[in-house]
């Protein structure tokens, strides 16, 4: 499918490996420009060069996501090299993995900082170019734990329910301004960072007699209807398209991308 986004640029937020990382390649592929910001910036530098590969321009950042003054300072570069900023993505995510009942202050502005204020970091960084050039497409992935609620991660939930209603408000704030805003929200999916947690997850609750993560998965995916966990296809198939003009009347939505786990519509 032709996304329509040849000569675009796109930011991208957790670009480094998985989801972001594949946005990042799917749309490289159609013709866009790319920046790419993560943790790691040996990563996002070698999704940039994936990208180069693919005959447009990348840059790759390392940023910490909670902190305002390093998402402004990405967007600045991004906006000197490219001129504009066409498509924001936000991918990073993660929860505390504890009942509430054990959970410090620490464990509350991890989950805050990252899930919630990460992408507002970014996107209070980007909006007011998006507002003057009239255009812009904004995507957060969240998780149905913000829709449905999740044990073991109340503050995460929390964050991530978050993410909908500001994304709600600001897409009904922007949208005479031609900006979209919308949400991808995922279950379980198999991502190298998921696969990471997964196995400190497991060793921390199991010890020795901890399951495999293939083990595990399996257990997992008998929740979900379509009795799968999701790929990093199906995540970035549903970004790439609510980015796209393909979408272009679709704004202040969640689509739930996640094997009919919740079935939130």
């Amino acid at each position: 499918m032709d996304l329509m986004v040849k000569d675009r640029v796109a930011l991208i937020s957790g670009g480094g490996e998985g989801i972001g990382e594949r946005v990042a390649l799917m749309l490289a592929e159609e013709g866009a420009n790319i920046a790419v910001a993560g943790r790691t910036l040996s990563k996002c530098e070698n999704t940039a060069e994936q990208v180069r590969k693919l005959g447009v321009k990348a840059l790759a950042f390392g940023v910490d996501v909670t902190k305002q003054d390093q998402a402004n300072d990405v967007v600045q570069k991004t906006l000197e090299e490219f001129k504009k900023i066409d498509i924001f993505v936000n991918t990073p995510g993660h929860g505390e993995r504890k009942s509430f009942l054990e959970t410090t202050r620490e464990d509350w502005d991890f989950a805050v900082y990252l899930n919630l204020y990460g992408p507002l970091n970014f996107i209070r960084a980007i909006i007011n170019h998006m507002v003057e050039r009239k255009t812009g497409k904004i995507v957060t992935v969240i998780s149905d734990a913000g829709r449905v609620g999740e044990p073991g991660n109340c503050v995460y939930s929390a964050a991530k329910a978050g993410m909908v209603a500001f994304s709600k408000a600001l897409a009904q704030e922007v949208g005479r301004y031609n900006i979209n805003i919308n949400c991808v929200s995922l279950g379980a999916t198999r991502t190298p960072a998921a696969a990471r947690d997964r196995v400190g997850y497991l060793k921390g609750r199991f010890g020795d007699k901890a399951p495999s993560v293939e083990e595990f998965e399996a257990k997992v995916a008998k929740r979900y209807p379509l009795r799968r966990l999701g790929e990093v296809d199906d995540a970035a198939n549903a970004i790439c398209f609510l980015i796209s003009d393909r979408a272009s009347f679709i704004t202040g939505q969640t689509l739930s991308v996640s094997g009919g786990y919740s079935l939130v519509s």
